[in-house]
């Protein structure tokens, strides 16, 4: 089966988003249903519904895609997914593979939209490539933390702007667009831009291959060849010991002696590694977005 015989028809419902599916869900098409979905994700809606009435699927396995881009909407952008219109069969197989338990699955495609939650407020701006930049992404991110009473994450917040759009300046050099939203327990930081390369801790970017996972981190390249398990959707990082946040000038002090270093290697992405719950980065069709969500 080629992947072309799965289609999606995209179609955008105020806030949310309904991905209408046709065709058939095996191994070799799951790349499409990612593709598109990621693609939802860019624009950061508050619910993506997946319209499963026409969807056909010719293993049980294939299934397991499902909760793993559910898992990605929620960490980045905070966007709930959920499934409307399961056929019979397909619903038995959601079952099967307690992926039900995972992603809501509900009668219809209007049901879904009137019942899915998602991410209550969010803040954006589109900023040219120029050194002000910074400086206006952190007054976006200090006023959404003051909007929405999470001050208490704002110095940390605004840190890990300043680096996200810093990486664009100095590898991107292109229009940006950083978003901020909240929801019960994260705050979530995105930054989009429109160049190739793909972002790495350790300094500047790369074109195409993932940086080497370290040892706290997934073996992405055996998940996506094991037989049953979620395929990874996007390069992401969880940090474990996130809920001990330092104090802004705490950091300030740490963090001085390496500010040329930063500066002049790139390495940003560092800082937001320590900084953050999880970050990572979802390439779209014209560029990417890099992400990071920090408790609160």
């Amino acid at each position: 089966m080629r992947a072309e015989d799965l289609q999606a028809r995209i179609e955008r419902r105020g806030d949310a988003t309904v991905v209408r599916l046709d065709g058939v869900l095996d191994v070799d098409s799951s790349p499409s249903l990612r593709s598109a979905v990621l693609a939802c994700l860019a624009a950061e809606p508050s619910v993506i519904v997946l319209d499963v009435a026409a969807l056909r699927h010719r293993d049980d396995v294939a299934l397991t895609v499902l909760p793993a881009l559910a898992q990605h909407a929620a960490a980045w952008p905070g966007s709930a997914m959920t499934l409307a219109a399961a056929p019979p069969p397909l619903a038995s197989a959601l079952d099967r593979m307690a992926v039900a338990r995972l992603v809501p699955v509900y009668p219809t495609t209007d049901a879904a939209l009137a019942g899915a939650p998602g991410t209550a407020e969010r803040m954006r701006v589109t900023l040219q490539p120029m050194l002000d930049a910074t400086a206006a992404a952190r007054h976006l991110v200090g006023r959404a933390c003051m909007r929405w009473g999470v001050e208490r994450v704002r110095d940390v917040a605004e840190l890990v702007v300043t680096e996200l759009v810093s990486n664009v300046l100095r590898h991107a050099g292109t229009e940006m667009e950083v978003g901020v939203a909240r929801d019960r327990r994260l705050l979530h930081i995105s930054v989009r831009d429109h160049g190739p390369g793909r972002p790495r801790l350790g300094g500047g970017e790369q074109e195409d291959a993932a940086p080497r996972p370290r040892a706290s981190e997934p073996d992405w390249a055996a998940m996506n060849t094991h037989p049953g398990r979620p395929w990874p959707v996007e390069r992401a990082w969880t940090n474990a010991n996130s809920a001990s946040v330092k104090s802004a000038t705490a950091l300030d002090s740490e963090l001085e002696p390496m500010e040329e270093q930063l500066r002049e290697d790139g390495r940003g992405l560092l800082v937001v590694s320590a900084l953050t719950h999880a970050w990572g980065y979802t390439p779209v069709p014209d560029g990417k977005v890099v992400w990071a969500t920090l408790r609160i």
